[in-house]
């Protein structure tokens, strides 16, 4: 009973948006009706030329960004893992960080910066230097793939160094001593040995770049720059009135192209064996490079790391202890806008709701991915397997997609489920976006258990629901923790499911920061982007905590 009731609770959430998005995108009406039947929606993105512009503006961005990523990550990966690189333990520890810092905050402050109108970089050469016109504008296409890159280095960092960590070097050992020189061996075989991996991630990212929205919104809709993602949201709130059948069906072609992309990686992957690790045991050694080679990389790595974390973060918490933006002089600093921010309605409920949202969404992504975890882990049912794929199928919906999704499937039912314009609909969508992580992370924690302690309860009298609670839960609670961490740093950071879903009073700090942004108010913006920063910093700053508290204790088992 309790299996079918999972599987029920899962189809609800993650399979009835889906199915009811697919059926709105061929009708006439809008969210909490349906109207009459038509494919007239379909006919500006598959009849028309309308697609081509959008089509080719997000693969130029998806591979811009996925191309320059990539090249900067293996060379990092590549210099961290195998090299004498200096300082190459800090350089592990920092690259990822810009992952885990909002697209928004970073946009918003580099916005600051180099925005053609009142940018500190031109009014410093205005002023400085008499330059005329602006040196800098970061509307358009150079700010939108200059931004997203440094994002896809991080995110490419982490999905490759262990790839690098992990390889056998006695393959590069004998291209060197066959008389290959250092650099040749790079490109002829550890990038080689690395091409399906690579392959696989490139997929991967080349679709998460299709469905980016924070960048393109701030970025491209200045500059004229329309992708999917800012297309389907201008369609739905710079439209008069919003063209959701329109909306609808471009997520519905977006879906379409991110499977296909997704089907096409496990064609050409799936099934095969790659292997990188030999069976015997090996020393990873490390390759000495040349002074110049070592420094430039170390270089390079300093440049990155003050253009996305650095520089971005420093303004905006300069910014917020100013009251005029760009008159940053000791006279005019001030505690005033934080003391504003704190009787501010929308900045406190801001972060009141997103606490409390993405408490609760962690709470029940917890049990319902724990379930999973257990079912697929203890179990042969067949429900195990398919209970799995169905959680991780958030994972290929655009976030923007999701939203709009949720949006027409919890407007339809009649009361007391009809959910539009309620708190209950951001964290549905809080959980959903949150469970394919939620799901893996819990599942990993209780392969982690032995299966042996929980027959031993059970041999001497213990029921099931004992067994978790006294044995199975205690063992794992580092793995709950870990779960109840990632899934809440999602939920706190998102921006495109409440986007779409808030009403009055039901905002959260994201949204909050958006309104500020778009109303140019730049201190209390400020203000708000640092109160994020430390809630997101203080949950990395406890997850690392927890990992190394789990890696010092199987050092001592």
């Amino acid at each position: 009973m309790l299996y079918w009731l999972l599987a029920l609770v899962v189809a609800v959430l993650v399979l009835y948006p889906l199915v009811i998005l697919f059926a709105a995108s061929v009708v006439t009406g809008q969210p909490g009706q349906w109207g009459s039947f038509t494919l007239r929606a379909y006919k500006p993105w598959l009849g028309g030329f309308d697609l081509l512009p959008i089509l080719f503006n997000s693969v130029v961005f998806s591979g811009s960004r996925l191309f320059i990523g990539l090249v900067f990550a293996l060379l990092f990966a590549w210099a961290v893992a195998r090299t004498d690189v200096p300082c190459r333990r800090t350089m592990a520890m920092l690259i990822p960080v810009p992952f885990f810092i909002p697209d928004l905050l970073t946009g918003i402050s580099w916005l600051m910066l180099g925005n053609p109108q009142n940018g500190l970089i031109n009014q410093f050469a205005r002023d400085w230097f008499g330059a005329s016109g602006n040196v800098i504008n970061l509307f358009g296409w150079g700010g939108l793939i200059f931004h997203s890159s440094l994002n896809t280095i991080s995110l490419l960092f982490l999905m490759l160094v262990g790839f690098f960590y992990s390889m056998d070097s006695s393959y590069e050992e004998a291209s060197v001593t066959l008389g290959a020189s250092k650099y040749r061996t790079v490109f002829t075989v550890t990038l080689p040995m690395l091409a399906p991996a690579i392959l696989g991630l490139s997929v991967l990212t080349f679709a998460h770049g299709l469905e980016s929205f924070e960048n393109p919104l701030l970025f491209g809709n200045p500059g004229g720059v329309y992708v999917f993602a800012n297309e389907i949201y201008r369609m739905l709130n710079y439209r008069h009135p919003p063209q959701y059948s329109e909306a609808t069906s471009l997520s519905v072609v977006l879906i379409v192209i991110t499977f296909a992309l997704i089907w096409l990686q496990w064609r050409k992957l799936g099934g095969r064996s790659f292997s990188v690790v030999s069976g015997k045991g090996y020393r990873p050694t490390r390759m000495r490079l040349p002074q110049t080679a070592r420094w430039t990389i170390f270089g390079l790595f300093v440049v990155y790391f003050l253009l996305a974390v650095v520089v971005p973060l420093v303004q905006i918490v300069v910014s917020s202890f100013f009251p005029i933006f760009g008159m940053y002089r000791w006279e005019h600093f001030t505690f005033n806008n934080w003391v504003a921010v704190f009787s501010d309605t929308r900045a406190m409920n801001g972060l009141r709701n997103t606490v409390v949202y993405a408490t609760v969404a962690a709470i029940a992504t917890v049990v319902i991915g724990g379930l999973i975890g257990y079912i697929r882990v203890r179990t042969s049912h067949w429900l195990g397997r398919q209970l799995e794929l169905l959680a991780w199928t958030p994972w290929t919906l655009p976030g923007i997609v999701l939203g709009l999704a949720l949006l027409w499937a919890w407007a339809l039912p009649p009361p007391p489920f009809n959910l539009y314009g309620t708190a209950t609909v951001i964290v549905i969508g809080f959980i959903v976006k949150g469970l394919p992580l939620g799901t893996a992370t819990l599942q990993a924690a209780i392969h982690q258990v032995s299966r042996e302690l929980e027959e031993s309860s059970r041999v001497h009298g213990g029921s099931w629901t004992a067994t978790v609670r006294l044995v199975l839960l205690p063992l794992m609670r580092r793995g709950v923790l870990a779960a109840f961490i990632v899934v809440f740093a999602l939920a706190s950071r998102d921006l495109t499911i409440p986007l779409l879903l808030y009403r009055g009073g039901t905002e959260t700090l994201t949204v909050a920061l958006l309104y500020y942004y778009e109303e140019g108010m730049t201190s209390t913006l400020s203000v708000v982007a640092v109160i994020q920063l430390l809630l997101i910093f203080v949950l990395l700053g406890l997850d690392r905590l927890i990992r190394g508290r789990e890696a010092r204790g199987a050092q001592d088992n």
